[in-house]
């Protein structure tokens, strides 16, 4: 797998066996939907075979999602959403329950959930972090494959 010029990881268990699952928040479609199709194009690249997409109203719904998604025979996930920081402190609540959720499920699942949830101060910043996106999908077929 090449992320940059020159690097690669090799993987231990074949990508077109695994079974992968991205949960994107609606919320802030415009950037969690690119961000999506980021993540799937490059899982394809991958060797990637089986991609379950699903979405969720936003970002604070991701951790139920996953719980429920990992119930079944999924190996790991993408959580995808954005946070854009407004005037009052709401953002500061839905970023650390929405992470703390995701990592929960993860350590209880003991699967790994990829964690693509931007948490920025405006959308200039959100629309610059969509390529990003493409290190999700490199990092959950590394994860599944290797460990």
């Amino acid at each position: 797998m090449n992320k940059e010029p020159g690097k690669s990881v090799d993987f231990i268990n074949d990508p077109s066996k695994i079974k992968v699952a991205i949960v994107r928040a609606r919320f802030n479609s415009a950037i969690t939907e690119k961000m999506a199709i980021n993540s799937e194009k490059r899982l394809k690249e991958l060797g990637v075979k089986n991609i379950i997409n699903h979405t969720v109203p936003g970002s604070f719904e991701i951790p139920l999602a996953c719980n429920k998604i990992l119930e079944q025979d999924i190996d790991g996930i993408i959580a995808i959403g954005c946070l854009i920081k407004g005037e009052t402190d709401h953002y500061k609540y839905i970023a650390e329950n929405t992470t703390y959720g995701i990592q929960k499920v993860c350590l209880e699942k003991n699967k790994p959930i990829i964690f693509g949830v931007l948490t920025v101060n405006n959308i200039d910043q959100a629309k610059a972090r969509i390529e990003s996106s493409i290190t999700y999908a490199e990092n959950l077929v590394e994860m599944i494959c290797n460990y």
